[in-house]
């Protein structure tokens, strides 16, 4: 398969890196110093799986838009959920203009990327999807480091997508990726909020990785109260999240190695941070319902004034 990755960083660099490995042809799309180390180098990916050390073609967004993208099977977007609808809007001229149209698959952070993704896309090609049981991060420019077992979780929402699913499915696989297509995708995104919600702020408002507060006698209780809050929206809105998905996403979490988070990560390197596409969400939806969201409005908001000091 043709494939892009678009935001190679830690997972999508890992991912990238995994279905180049099995033969895959793969572009990688970056910015910054990544991207350059990446060019002008090798891309170095280490994973107790993978010691992958080799050539890439590396591409900006904008170099990415002026390719041929009628030659792609499948655009996988990986960037941060803050940057969905820039990446539409530089990619949808050039689409629009095709015969055969590559499938745009989300594999980012938060709820609500798909449903943006077909303001300028047509649902056919939209499918969403999220990667769980991984933890990866760029350590220096072109040298990424990941952990886990890294499992694809996707579903179209539409029929038509069946057919590049199968083949996209049974490419992971060969690049030793679980892949699973998924009947009810919007549940299985909401099940990775719960834990996005449950560790990522307040890890990053404290400094600490994932295993301490799920093992701590007291702070494990604020992150199962923010876990709570997420399925709570997520009832709100009609997605079918019970008491065993927040008791199960938190015994993942707990007994997963303990990781420093996205959103420790993007403080300590000063980037921007995903607080809308994570806690926002959990906030707004419980909101709209008339219903407090305390848990997640305390974390969330001393972290928004910790980050404005």
């Amino acid at each position: 398969m043709k494939l892009a990755i678009i935001g190679a960083g830690g997972v999508g660099g890992f991912l990238g890196a995994a279905l180049k490995n099995a033969k895959e042809d793969v572009t990688f799309i970056a910015r910054g110093k990544h991207l350059e180390a990446m060019q002008k180098d090798v891309l170095h990916v280490k994973h107790p799986n993978l010691d992958f050390c080799q050539k890439v073609d590396g591409l900006s967004l904008d170099e990415f838009a002026k390719e041929n993208l009628s030659a792609y099977d499948g655009l996988i977007i990986l960037a941060k959920s803050n940057e969905t609808e820039n990446i539409a809007k530089i990619l949808k001229p050039q689409i629009d203009k095709l015969n055969r149209k590559p499938f745009i698959i989300s594999l980012q952070n938060g709820v609500g990327n798909e449903e943006l993704l077909c303001q300028y896309f047509s649902k056919d090609l939209v499918i969403g999807g999220l990667v769980v049981k991984i933890s990866a991060h760029i350590k220096s420019p072109g040298h990424i480091e990941a952990l886990g077992e890294s499992h694809v979780i996707m579903g179209g929402l539409s029929e038509k997508s069946k057919p590049f699913l199968n083949d996209f499915k049974n490419a992971l696989e060969g690049a030793n990726v679980k892949a699973t297509i998924a009947e009810d995708i919007r549940k299985e995104l909401w099940r990775k909020l719960i834990i996005n919600n449950g560790v990522n702020a307040l890890c990053a408002l404290l400094e600490v990785k994932t295993g301490f507060v799920t093992n701590h006698p007291k702070l494990s209780q604020i992150v199962l109260g923010l876990m709570n809050e997420t399925a709570r929206a997520a009832q709100v809105l009609k997605v079918n999240i019970s008491k065993e998905d927040v008791d199960e996403m938190f015994a993942l979490i707990r007994d997963f190695d303990s990781i420093k988070p996205s959103m420790l990560v993007d403080v300590e390197q000063g980037r921007r941070v995903e607080l809308e596409a994570i806690c926002g969400v959990v906030i707004k939806t419980l909101q709209k319902a008339g219903i407090d969201a305390p848990y997640t409005k305390t974390v969330s908001y001393l972290l928004e004034y910790k980050l404005q000091q």
